[in-house]
């Protein structure tokens, strides 16, 4: 066999690597996923998500919540608790899971919330911090928009700071907290086949964030276009 035949059978994917984020300026900047059918998720849910901020107002990381009662689901930092909250809405109720470390220090953090279909988990960098036992179970399905950095409600609560490495999975991801954690590096999501994974800068071209998920539903960048390169390390 040849060289040539040796170096095409040889020839292995590109190693993961993170090299950007996206920088949101709590004003009006975030990304619209829209609502397709695959991120309508009703029971079991995960979202993981990268962030960094110092801003202590109200901001949400992920949600998909709109005028009641047109709400699913949130992520997002609480100026009443200074936590992390995950919220689901079942036929006007209210279920919540609460962080309890501190996470607007500026640094890089990671959380992970999880709808096991009994039980709310949140995980803050790796660590179970919270389980409302009970509180899980069938989420409202809505036509409210899936964004990142932003609720579609007029108030907004719009994210100050960085965001990387989106995933939702529409099953219970805890068993892979540590895994998806990895030891404060994001790593390749692929093979836990996440339903929507936007990686917020790597891969895409401005303004479209790819979903590298099985969803195939791409995000848009609105009212900002630039990616940053800072990245959790």
């Amino acid at each position: 066999m040849s060289n040539y035949y040796r170096s095409i059978l040889n020839v292995q994917s590109p190693s993961f690597t993170n090299t950007k984020s996206i920088l949101l300026d709590g004003v009006d900047d975030f990304v619209d996923c829209g609502n397709p059918s695959s991120l309508q998720i009703t029971g079991a849910l995960s979202i993981s998500a990268w962030f960094k901020t110092s801003s202590t107002s109200a901001q949400v990381i992920v949600g998909k919540d709109g005028a009641s009662p047109n709400r699913s689901f949130l992520l997002f930092y609480s100026t009443s608790s200074n936590t992390i909250k995950f919220i689901i809405f079942q036929g006007g109720s209210v279920n919540v899971t609460t962080s309890t470390s501190t996470v607007t220090d500026g640094n890089w953090h990671h959380v992970l919330a999880v709808n096991d279909g009994t039980d709310l988990k949140i995980y803050i960098d790796g660590v179970l911090e919270n389980t409302n036992v009970g509180g899980g179970g069938s989420i409202d399905n809505t036509s409210a928009q899936f964004t990142i950095g932003k609720k579609e409600r007029p108030t907004g609560d719009f994210f100050n700071g960085s965001v990387d490495e989106v995933a939702v999975w529409n099953s219970d991801q805890s068993a892979n907290a540590s895994a998806i954690y990895n030891s404060g590096v994001p790593n390749d999501l692929a093979s836990l086949s996440p339903v929507s994974w936007w990686r917020c800068g790597d891969g895409d071209t401005s303004p479209t964030l790819t979903d590298n998920g099985s969803g195939s539903n791409n995000g848009t960048m609105t009212n900002f276009s630039t990616f940053s390169t800072d990245v959790p390390t």
